[in-house]
């Protein structure tokens, strides 16, 4: 009876664990991510200051063939690290860029299909970032990623400096605007720049 208990005990203790969510701040603590596992749903928030700055977002990727990697997870487990490193670049507006993060690593699996999947967060004084990483296993060798499903889901109408998507360029302007002016505001953001292969009026390509 008491073998009984003590395995129940375990069996408590592991689901209690795998349930809770993970969290790294940044350096100065101002910036927090906090990772959670939503009915198996890779999810993540950010918080400034104690203030919640993304609300749950939903994490993950559409792949072409043989399902999505977007739910039906369970944690394997986590890995933590920090760098504090500086480094020159060879042009740029600062002489020195300062690479200074604590990071978050979670490890995934997909029940249903034995699939892994890993998120790594790195969080700085100033934002975060994340990225989605695949370990070389027999489950997943060759994929196509049709979307991706990474969400932002702002906790109020932030102002935001942004420029289109463009698979041409990358060199516009940066504009300066509320969220929700950001789909009105598009149009007059596209501008002729000379990153551009522009065409004449004959036709005739003119490329830089």
């Amino acid at each position: 009876m008491q073998k009984i208990i003590h395995l129940l005990c375990l069996v408590f203790v592991v689901a209690t664990t795998s349930a809770m969510a993970q969290q790294v701040s940044s350096p100065n603590g101002d910036v927090k991510v906090t990772f959670n596992l939503d009915n198996s749903t890779p999810t993540y928030t950010v918080a400034f200051r104690g203030k919640a700055v993304v609300k749950p977002s939903r994490l993950g990727l559409a792949l072409a063939k043989g399902g999505d990697l977007l739910d039906g997870f369970t944690l394997l487990g986590e890995e933590r690290g920090a760098a504090d490193e500086t480094w020159t670049p060879v042009w740029g507006e600062n002489r020195t860029i300062r690479n200074h993060y604590n990071e978050l690593l979670v490890r995934l699996e997909q029940k249903s299909t034995q699939r892994r999947l890993n998120i790594r967060f790195r969080v700085y004084d100033d934002g975060m970032g994340l990225r989605y990483e695949f370990p070389q296993e027999g489950k997943l060798n060759y994929f196509v990623v049709s979307d991706e499903r990474t969400e932002f889901a702002m906790d109020g109408d932030h102002t935001a400096w942004w420029i289109p998507g463009d698979y041409d360029t990358q060199e516009y302007e940066y504009t300066q605007s509320k969220l929700s002016e950001v789909r009105q505001r598009m149009k007059e953001a596209i501008t002729n720049n000379m990153s551009q292969t522009t065409f004449s009026p004959t036709g005739v390509q003119t490329s830089l």
